[in-house]
């Protein structure tokens, strides 16, 4: 495990994220991508680089899910989820290991703003791993900066030191086609109106966003950008 990671919650994570903040965070990815969740409330749930666990929890306290765990390279992150759902996290200083180690056995790996802090050497073999450690038809979902934003991307890709790769929509794609999934959707990931302050905002990137995409079809007349400051993605295994 890079050292990088052993104080990542409190030297960096903690700066920029606010209790409000992730609490909100976890209602958006549900908003976002729960689509794509399992009905089955016993299906085998596991999400890669929870930060302080509020997704874990709030998929097991408001959701209903049964069967939630998580996994690890800083035992900071896996000490901070141990405590607010006591047994769900576990440690690894290899995530593409851990998840050879178990062939088959999730119905969904979450994979929430991690992929860009992967060693692009590491990307391909630990999203084989992970289509490797889900069941047939099971799905990987990802979320990642989206560096073709026009005002966040290039804030996104380096604001953080860890961060060792920037995904568009195309290349984002394009690792999980290539990985050896199917049934690849790419789709943006943006500002969920459901607070009068949440919709302001949500509007006033939407306006920015479409103007920006007016002008980018000068350079690109006849290919589709996804401008939104997240993307998300969903992949299956067949």
């Amino acid at each position: 495990m890079s050292v990088e990671y052993d104080h990542y919650l409190t030297e960096h994570f903690r700066r920029i994220a606010a209790p409000a903040t992730l609490r909100w965070n976890a209602i958006a990815a549900i908003a976002h991508h729960g689509k794509d969740f399992p009905a089955d409330k016993d299906a085998a749930i596991l999400e890669i680089g929870p930060g302080f666990g509020n997704l874990i929890e709030h998929l097991h306290s408001q959701c209903g899910y049964r069967n939630v765990s998580a996994v690890d390279v800083s035992p900071e992150v896996v000490a901070a989820c141990n405590h607010v759902l006591p047994g769900s996290t576990a440690l690894a200083e290899d995530t593409t290991a851990f998840l050879r180690e178990r062939p088959n056995e999730f119905d969904l790996v979450l994979m929430f703003h991690v992929l860009e802090h992967v060693p692009r050497d590491s990307v391909m073999p630990l999203l084989e791993a992970l289509r490797g450690a889900l069941k047939t038809n099971g799905k990987l979902i990802v979320e990642v900066p989206n560096i073709a934003h026009p005002v966040m991307g290039a804030y996104n890709r380096y604001h953080d030191f860890t961060h060792t790769a920037g995904f568009t929509d195309q290349s984002l794609g394009f690792v999980l086609r290539n990985a050896g999934f199917r049934e690849v959707t790419v789709y943006g990931c943006r500002t969920p109106p459901k607070t009068p302050l949440r919709l302001v905002q949500r509007t006033a990137q939407d306006i920015v966003e479409l103007l920006a995409a007016l002008r980018l079809r000068l350079f690109l007349p006849r290919q589709s950008v996804n401008l939104a400051m997240a993307l998300g993605a969903c992949a299956t295994k067949k």
